[in-house]
């Protein structure tokens, strides 16, 4: 029963998190409109439908070869956004 919950916090941890990165990445967004944050926030959207795949049906995942290499790349993708949107934010002239 124990691995039972601590599988389900895990899952619930995971997709709270990343809820909230998509979250953040909006709110960034709205901010200052940047294509980098769409750009990272569309990654996340591909990254928590990777999520969704693997907790709903595994086994569809298992048998897609590049079903965990597509997931990398996302979950990549949106890190590069996020930097790119950091160095464009610190490269803007100061008020």
């Amino acid at each position: 029963m124990q691995g039972g919950l601590f599988g389900s916090l895990q899952t619930f941890a995971s997709i709270a998190s990343s809820l909230m990165i998509l979250s953040a990445l909006f709110l960034l967004w709205r901010k200052s409109g940047s294509v980098w944050l769409i750009v990272a926030i569309a990654a996340e959207l591909f990254g928590i439908t990777f999520l969704g795949i693997l907790k709903i049906a595994p086994s569809v995942a298992q048998s897609i070869p590049i079903f965990f290499p597509m997931w990398t790349l996302s979950a990549l993708a949106m890190a590069i956004a996020l930097f790119a949107y950091a160095i464009e934010i610190t490269q803007r002239p100061g008020p």
